[in-house]
């Protein structure tokens, strides 16, 4: 939920520059509270003013704008075997991404130290650039509380109740917010990538297993995380590490479909494409219709973003979804329904993990702001 401060600087992101008198209109925000709330805003150094050009009678008028550079949020993506850590700013324009493996049959305490470590590598550099960081986001695999700081399951990975906000809080020294990864890309999409133009996001993410992450950003806001990979596409088919059998992640994620290609050794980019060239690859595409068609028929996005694996498919693959997905959902779905790839630069698990921090952490107007304006000011 949004404060004023937060309604105001999400404006300035997604429609800025703004004049005062628009920001009013378009928050219901008083004049008055607009006023006050953009001068310490301006004062912390978070908006900048800039008079219209092409005005010659009275006094020109003067439009806000953000200031992206006012700070940085770290992001932390714990994916299957892999940690990524970088900073972005306040539009989610990330900087150098740190990476390192781990193993998912870790200790969760060695797959924490290395993103502490990581972590640490990217801050030095922060701190000595002077950057302020207000807070870390971290995507993890499974699903999350309500609270946004244990992760509770994740069948991937195998890990139950891990506490990682705490962990991270008290190691790095920052807030920490956490969201199951999927989900995290979603918003990323719907806030910052192509899905701004749509009210609602499925995204879809091949990787080492198959998971998907929904985002609404019309009336009814919400984000969640889809398991679509444990959709029963093949009842009384081989068994799955969730406890049920024949689910759509048996037939359509990294193993199953390397064994379907025989090649235990190509590199994923290449997967999906050499999938399709297989014998029994219509009946695979047949589970992931079948499954994909009944997500979008009950949650009703009006994208479906491919990420992770699916990002490379060849474009006869995408082709092939957008024929052949429409007809099996509702006619009014089919209207509006769109199918693209990723449109976040870089890492799209990073990308997720920062937009989840810059919700919690700034365009709430929440947490950051608690405390005095003139604190928040940039270090210079």
């Amino acid at each position: 939920m949004r404060n004023g401060t937060g309604e105001i600087l999400t404006r300035l992101r997604d429609a800025g520059p703004l004049s005062r008198a628009e920001l009013a209109r378009q928050t219901r925000i008083s004049s008055a509270g607009v006023t006050k709330i953009t001068a310490q805003l301006h004062a912390a150094g978070l908006v900048g003013e800039y008079a219209l050009q092409g005005h010659s009678v009275g006094r020109p008028p003067v439009s806000l704008s953000l200031n992206p550079d006012a700070y940085r949020v770290l992001a932390i993506h714990l994916g299957a075997g892999q940690a990524q850590v970088a900073l972005f700013d306040l539009m989610l324009n990330g900087g150098p991404v740190r990476s390192a493996g781990f193993d998912l049959s870790d200790p969760i305490e060695s797959i924490i130290d290395v993103a502490v470590r990581l972590s640490n590598e990217v801050m030095q550099e922060a701190s000595s650039a002077n950057l302020k960081i207000l807070g870390v986001g971290v995507g993890v695999p499974g699903s999350v509380d309500d609270t946004k700081r244990i992760n509770i399951h994740s069948v991937l990975a195998g890990w139950k109740n891990v506490a990682f906000a705490q962990a991270f809080e008290s190691l790095l020294g920052l807030p920490v917010v956490i969201e199951h990864n999927a989900t995290a890309i979603a918003m990323a999409e719907a806030r910052y990538g192509d899905g701004r133009e749509a009210e609602s996001i499925l995204h879809l993410f091949l990787g080492q297993g198959l998971g998907a992450g929904f985002a609404q950003t019309g009336p009814g806001e919400r984000c969640s995380p889809v398991e679509i990979g444990h959709v029963a596409v093949n009842p009384g088919g081989p068994s799955c590490r969730c406890g049920g059998h024949g689910c759509l992640e048996r037939y359509f994620s990294e193993q199953p479909l390397r064994q379907l290609v025989g090649d235990p050794d190509i590199a994923r980019p290449d997967l999906v494409a050499a999938a399709m060239r297989t014998d029994d690859w219509p009946t695979i595409y047949e589970y992931l219709l079948q499954a994909l068609s009944t997500t979008v028929t009950l949650l009703g996005p009006e994208r479906v973003v491919l990420g992770g694996d699916l990002n490379t498919a060849p474009d006869a693959f995408l082709n092939d979804l957008r024929r052949d997905l429409a007809p099996r959902v509702m006619p009014q779905q089919r209207e509006r329904l769109k199918i693209g790839r990723t449109s976040l630069p870089g890492p799209a698990g990073a990308s997720g993990a920062a937009c989840v921090a810059l919700e919690s952490f700034f365009y709430s107007g929440g947490p950051a702001f608690a405390q005095p304006m003139s604190q928040l000011a940039p270090q210079t």
